[in-house]
């Protein structure tokens, strides 16, 4: 064998004499070879001026001392050029472009572009550093996924699978604002989807979660109650007199006062009220009977429920009204008995509110 197999280096033949020449021109290549990175791969002629070392790619059509190396790799070595033809596989730095490049065969191509398969990276960073917190790290303006069509091999779709370890762990996309959370979506701690807000990344509110089991979707922060009375409240004639709602069935947000029997706002918006009361005699029944809400304590002004003389335990009162409410605006529903007294009904009454997403 009078080269190696692998880089072309000359082979010191056992009787040959002069070894010395064999063997500088095996260094030459591996000087030429080893650690390879390039000034340039588009020049086409040696440049004007040039030092000892310098190593090239020469592009395609090459003229003058590099005419016939096309795409060869050559340096210069003791005031002339050392021409080594690649081998598929081998790698060149190109210091002009930072560039990594590999020898395909036919060209000189991207070396990362060529690769089909990288597995098992412990960190990745694109345009900033990962490190061990954030192992897939990206720094970037656009980002684009795109779906691997038919024609390619593939079914057209596109679908991102993320898991997490189990229901009671997290899997979310959290959105930040000079790196501090302003809003979060997925499976927070369980398997049902959440919404969550924050003005400053500290404070969250949920303001929406999808139930896993059922679909059934749910808003949190959009308080609702349902308030009963457990005794019957006396009414006395000729007087506004708020009922006495002091149980509440529901209370999300705890925005029903049982002991004011009122409810407060938690914040502005449209809100939905209703009630419904039943009449009780006392003794002679009332000549008239009128129900309202109050706001702030002031009548709402949004219409009455009444009637004239009741049937006692028969007679009912019903209305339901929508009312844009400020923050802490307090709502009430009172009666008015007109001549004579009675009683609103333990029985078959409520007061009932939620607020309008």
């Amino acid at each position: 064998m009078t080269t190696t197999a692998n880089l072309g280096l000359p082979c010191i033949q056992g009787s040959q004499a002069q070894k010395h020449v064999t063997h500088n021109e095996a260094l030459r290549i591996l000087d030429t070879l080893v650690h390879l990175a390039v000034i340039d791969r588009d020049l086409t002629a040696p440049p004007e001026h040039t030092f000892e070392g310098d190593r090239y790619i020469v592009n395609a059509e090459a003229t003058g001392a590099w005419a016939g190396c096309d795409y060869a790799i050559v340096a210069r070595q003791d005031g002339a050029w050392q021409v080594c033809e690649p081998r598929p596989g081998w790698l060149a730095y190109v210091l002009d472009e930072g560039a990594l490049l590999v020898w395909s065969g036919s060209a000189w191509v991207d070396a990362i572009a060529a690769m089909t398969s990288l597995n098992n990276m412990t960190l990745l960073g694109v345009g900033t550093t990962a490190d061990a917190s954030n192992p897939l790290s990206a720094k970037l303006n656009n980002a684009l996924f795109t779906a691997r069509t038919v024609a390619e091999g593939g079914d057209g779709d596109l679908r991102y699978k993320l898991s997490k370890e189990s229901a009671a762990t997290t899997l979310s996309f959290l959105f930040q604002d000079n790196y501090s959370g302003r809003a979060e979506i997925g499976l927070a701690g369980d398997d049902d989807f959440h919404f969550k807000v924050s003005p400053d990344g500290a404070t969250w509110f949920e303001a929406l979660v999808l139930e896993a089991a059922s679909g059934r979707p749910s808003l949190p922060r959009a308080a609702k109650f349902c308030a009963t009375t457990n005794f019957d409240n006396y009414i006395a004639a000729d007087t506004w007199t708020k009922v006495q709602f002091n149980i509440a069935d529901v209370n999300d947000q705890a925005a029903f006062n049982a002991g004011s029997n009122s409810f407060a706002a938690l914040f502005a918006g449209v809100h939905a009220f209703g009630f419904s009361l039943r009449f009780k005699a006392n003794a002679a029944v009332p000549t008239k009977v009128i129900v309202a809400f109050y706001k702030n304590g002031a009548e709402l002004g949004r219409g009455r429920a009444a009637s004239g003389a009741p049937v006692d335990g028969v007679t009912a009162y019903n209305l339901a009204v929508l009312v844009p409410c400020a923050e802490d605006d307090v709502i009430d529903v009172r009666v008015r008995f007109d001549t004579n007294d009675g009683y609103v009904s333990a029985d078959q009454s409520q007061f009932w509110g939620h607020y309008v997403p």
